[in-house]
């Protein structure tokens, strides 16, 4: 079948599709390893030239490595993708189609509003 017989069937097939998250727990535990693995820089030193009392590098100069530590930190120990994300998202009915060839995931909630657009 030619490359451009393959589009003009993904391009076809529009039919709607029940989708849940499911994010397999392999590749979260991957995520946390690389996390873990992460190698570090160390700060910049400070700038001879600044004013006593200056503290760089901060902000100025990027996020500070104390800070992208600790976010580094919770992502990897205290972020829960199951119930902060998966969980949240199949609350919705969620579904995917083929829209010009290309694969798209939407939502489908009713408004609670009366007169709501339809």
């Amino acid at each position: 079948m030619s490359e451009h017989t393959q589009r003009a069937e993904a391009r076809a097939d529009t039919a709607i599709r029940p989708f849940r998250a499911e994010i397999p727990q392999a590749d979260l535990d991957d995520l946390a390893a690389r996390l873990a693995a992460t190698r570090w820089a160390g700060e910049l030193p400070p700038d001879p030239d600044e004013p006593p009392g200056f503290t760089p590098p901060g902000w100025a100069y990027g996020v500070p490595l104390e800070y992208l530590r600790r976010l580094v930190g919770y992502w990897r120990d205290g972020f829960d993708w199951r119930l902060a994300v998966e969980a949240r998202l199949n609350a919705y009915p969620q579904f995917t189609t083929a829209i010009d060839g290309q694969n798209v995931h939407f939502l489908h909630v009713r408004s609670a509003e009366p007169g709501a657009f339809r």
